[in-house]
């Protein structure tokens, strides 16, 4: 096949949904600003992790 699964050469399913469409349905506006969030959030713990081990390494080794 050659638009890949399900889907014709247009990128339509035989359900008359482009893949964009059947991306969005059953996703709310609020759902979509909690995985914002969540990504957000654990973009800062690691931040902070990083920043914690960067501090822990250079005390260890004598640097401050």
């Amino acid at each position: 096949m050659i638009g890949g699964q399900g889907e014709d050469s247009c990128g339509k399913s035989g359900t008359g949904e482009t893949p964009q469409k059947r991306k969005r349905r059953g996703v709310s506006p609020a759902a979509r600003g909690k995985r914002s969030l969540a990504r957000k959030s654990t973009a800062v713990s690691q931040v902070i992790h990083t920043s914690s081990l960067i501090l822990f390494v250079r005390l260890s080794i004598g640097l401050i």
